[in-house]
């Protein structure tokens, strides 16, 4: 019996023996790196060519006096590597319509989803440029639900091909909002409820997106495999994110919005879905002994490139605050 207790306790002690791993990130070659998507939505749609980066600096957030806040907040600093020689193409397959993207205006997609809350590009200044570099804009192609898109790049006699399908997506019925008491000291809140007809005997997949702040996730990803015919009243906060914590609910102040609000249903391939899962997966991960090992997120993009390229269809919902 002891001599089992001693293999016991060698097999374990082996096992749980942990190796150093020295990460050399500055061997790794630069990728490019696309973000980019065409919607149903009025355009011009954007896309983002960047170099991949071996390397993180990261800065404090310093307020304006110049001292670092009590808030353990850290922003990677700028340095971003952006690509402006590349030649840039959309194509429509369906038609065969084809759109070359041009240089887009600095700034012009700064606050694009967050355009109801904040100032016009004009009034806003940006210390960090290498931040709004990078950005190709359409000119013509107009996304249409049901149509599949190639992207096409070239830069320095290399090419890099995506295509994308835009799955049609079902029309919002109504929007209700769901008043909840906020815990002593808290601000109230709204939970805000979708309303919808789910297509059955076919497999969909939605992204939602809501007003965030810096302190929110306002993103959610949803699989229909659980939804019925008619979605009555889903929470649109409740899908994938990587904390349940992080959701985005607008506030509420003597029973009034505090800020002008939007939702936003965007149409997912299975592709583009398990994009945004692994990306939030990477989020959840810790550095743990039982999480997984930080891996690129798949892409739908060939020639070693990072990132994806996808056409959504997009439902959105404003609502103006009361004040």
């Amino acid at each position: 019996m002891r001599n089992i207790f001693i293999v016991l306790f060698l097999v374990i002690f082996t096992f749980s023996c942990i190796k150093d791993y020295e990460l050399d990130m500055k061997s790794s070659q630069p990728r490019m790196v696309v973000e980019g998507m065409i919607t149903n939505m009025d355009g011009p749609y954007l896309i983002r060519l960047t170099k991949s980066r071996n390397f993180l600096t990261f800065v404090p957030n310093w307020n304006n006096s110049g001292v670092d806040t009590t808030y353990s907040y850290f922003y990677p600093k700028g340095e971003t590597q952006s690509i402006q020689d590349a030649e840039v193409f959309i194509t429509d397959l369906t038609t065969s319509f084809t759109d070359t993207l041009i240089k887009s205006p600095a700034g012009e997609w700064h606050y694009y989803e967050a355009r109801n809350n904040y100032p016009a590009w004009k009034d806003f200044q940006v210390g960090d440029t290498s931040i709004i570099n990078g950005f190709y804009q359409t000119t013509k192609i107009k996304g249409i639900p049901g149509h599949t898109y190639a992207l096409t790049i070239k830069w320095q006699n290399q090419e890099y091909h995506a295509e994308s399908y835009m799955p049609p997506l079902p029309s919002i019925d109504s929007v209700q909002f769901n008043f909840t008491k906020g815990e002593i000291g808290k601000t109230d809140y709204n939970i805000p409820l979708l309303f919808f007809k789910e297509p059955q005997n076919e497999r969909n997949y939605y992204l939602f997106i809501t007003t965030g702040n810096n302190r929110v996730w306002p993103y959610s990803i949803l699989s229909d495999e659980y939804l019925k015919d008619y979605v009555n009243g889903l929470d649109v906060c409740k899908g994938i994110a990587p904390d349940y914590w992080m959701n985005a609910y607008p506030y509420v102040f003597d029973g009034k919005l505090t800020w002008d609000y939007f939702i936003e249903m965007h149409s997912l391939t299975k592709e583009s879905y398990e994009y945004y899962k692994a990306l939030i997966q990477q989020f959840r991960t810790d550095g743990g002994a039982y999480s997984p090992s930080p891996a690129s997120p798949p892409t739908n993009l060939d020639n070693g490139a990072l990132g994806f390229f996808r056409a959504s269809a997009v439902n959105r919902v404003d609502f103006k605050s009361d004040h």
